[in-house]
């Protein structure tokens, strides 16, 4: 009896869920949002594991621009059984990249990549935020992918232009980097031309002066020279007086 009970409570419970769900999701496939939100919220709170209302209800979020709450709606569903979870990451980086968060959506598309690397549309999406962040080489490799997955995808004419001018734009820079890098060392090797003539010019006036120096040392030392000379002819004749004076002389009477 109490078995019964209790099944006719579950079924009674998955009976609510299913018509909560169902509700939902006519709701948000007629592109109501707004209705679906609440109807999606009440299912899953009947029905824990229902995959699908849990991303009906983040896209329904996504729509009304409450991207947090979709990201953490999709969070939530990462452990439902049976779930993509190559479409949640999906899901996840687009709602990063409304936030205007390209980094995290830029790992969010990579997570799905990695879980479904055979899906188009992880890889255009990573292309498209890669060129937003200015990472044009892996950006091409991305849009290059694309292409070999599908080769007849809807949107091949504008990814070849767009790799056309990422391709020319690196080209470009390349061009640009080695001009540049020319540029330095030509202004290098000139600026080690100027500071050798500058070292040598130094180097002559340096010598210069020194040689001034010297003739102005010798100039005096020959001045001093001289005046020696002078003093010791002086100091002859001086003694000359003295011994003449010392002579006796009889004086007259």
């Amino acid at each position: 009896m109490v078995t019964a009970v209790l099944f006719l409570v579950l079924s009674g419970g998955m009976l609510m869920a299913n018509e909560l769900f169902d509700r939902g999701a006519q709701a948000f496939l007629h592109d109501r949002p707004r209705e679906a939100a609440p109807l999606l919220e009440q299912a899953i709170g009947e029905d824990p594991v229902n995959a699908r209302a849990y991303l009906y209800l983040a896209l329904s979020y996504e729509q009304l621009a409450m991207y947090e709450r979709a990201i953490t709606t999709l969070q939530r569903a990462e452990s439902i059984p049976g779930i993509d979870r190559s479409q949640v990451h999906f899901n996840i980086g687009n709602n990063y990249l409304h936030l205007g968060d390209a980094a995290r959506a830029e790992d969010a598309y990579t997570e799905a990549i990695e879980m479904s690397p055979l899906s188009a549309d992880p890889y255009l999406n990573r292309a498209n935020v890669r060129v937003m962040q200015e990472l044009y080489p892996t950006a091409v490799e991305d849009y290059t992918a694309v292409l070999g997955l599908e080769p007849e995808h809807a949107q091949r004419g504008e990814i070849e232009r767009m790799i056309a001018l990422l391709t020319d734009h690196l080209e470009q820079e390349r061009i640009h980097q080695e001009e540049e890098a020319r540029r330095i060392e030509d202004e290098e090797r000139q600026r080690a031309i100027e500071d050798a003539q500058r070292l040598a010019e130094e180097e002559r006036q340096r010598l210069e002066a020194e040689a001034r120096r010297r003739a102005l040392l010798d100039n005096v030392l020959d001045s001093l020279k001289t005046a020696t000379d002078d003093t010791t002819n002086m100091s002859a004749g001086s003694e000359d007086i003295d011994d003449y004076e010392d002579e006796e002389f009889d004086i007259a009477d």
